[in-house]
């Protein structure tokens, strides 16, 4: 679906002189560089330019050095740090690293379960620029039915893999495993997106104090303690959510189990 959705980008950006692809949450830049490597054959002849955007520093230098690898100049490189989910504006945390010319490509993979659709949504949006393209990956509930397919993939998360790996999290923290029981429910999206979540919570057995980054945080017997959510999707539901935003899904591709799509936006 990836090789769809950048094949179709490239034949969107077709006569462009100078491309910047901006990757939100880049990871090691594996799917990055996938794009830039079919952009440099598709378009021989553009500039790129590539803006990799972690929380992590090890992360955007190695994306910077898949991206040189796949072509692109050194010097046109610009690996930036930013904790997106503490940082109020991105545009303006982003301004000094981007260009004013050329087009842009915004690219947004593994991101979107986990931040709340009314606060990520505008500012996706607000990157955008009339001839730009916002390429995005979601988890998607399979199937026509909604509720349904939301709790066909519950399991994927609620399984002793996954909760053995949440716990070396809690652990960290000092927990021990006979502090509390985890749980995984579906929930609603309490800010009024009519999507569905699935989230994993600690409940506390007995009384708890956990200290980190010199703070203290007291849990009674009965509290719990969100370990994460992931949001599921559907295509309609993605392209309803970006409609008001002024940005509309111009293609889009799903796997072969429904479970995971790619988006390709622009703005209205």
């Amino acid at each position: 679906i990836y090789e769809a959705a950048f094949a179709e980008c490239a034949a969107r950006l077709a006569g462009a002189r100078e491309v910047e692809v901006l990757s939100l949450g880049c990871g090691g830049g594996q799917k990055d560089a996938q794009l830039l490597r079919c952009l440099k054959a598709t378009l021989p002849d553009v500039r790129l330019r590539y803006v990799p955007v972690d929380v992590s520093v090890a992360l955007a230098l190695v994306a910077r050095a898949a991206a040189i690898e796949a072509g692109v100049a050194a010097a046109d490189t610009v690996p930036s740090v930013v904790d997106l989910a503490e940082a109020g504006d991105w545009a303006s945390a982003l301004a000094p690293a981007l260009r004013d010319g050329g087009r842009r490509i915004v690219c947004f993979f593994g991101m979107l379960p986990n931040f709340i659709p009314r606060i990520v949504l505008p500012q996706l949006a607000a990157l955008l620029r009339p001839a730009d393209v916002l390429l995005l990956s979601a988890n998607l509930a399979p199937g026509t039915d909604y509720a349904a397919g939301v709790a066909r993939v519950l399991p994927l998360y609620d399984n002793a893999l996954t909760s053995e790996w949440l716990w070396t999290v809690l652990t960290d923290l000092g927990l021990e495993r006979g502090d509390g029981e985890m749980t995984f429910t579906i929930a609603p999206c309490p800010h009024g997106s009519g999507l569905l979540r699935i989230e994993s919570c600690l409940r506390f057995g007995r009384a708890c104090r956990i200290e980190y980054a010199g703070e203290a945080f007291n849990f009674a017997l009965g509290e719990t303690f969100r370990l994460f959510f992931s949001y599921r999707h559907t295509p309609a539901r993605l392209a309803a959510l970006l409609q008001p935003l002024a940005v509309v899904v111009r293609a889009e591709w799903s796997n072969a189990s429904g479970e995971e799509g790619a988006f390709l936006c622009t703005r209205n």
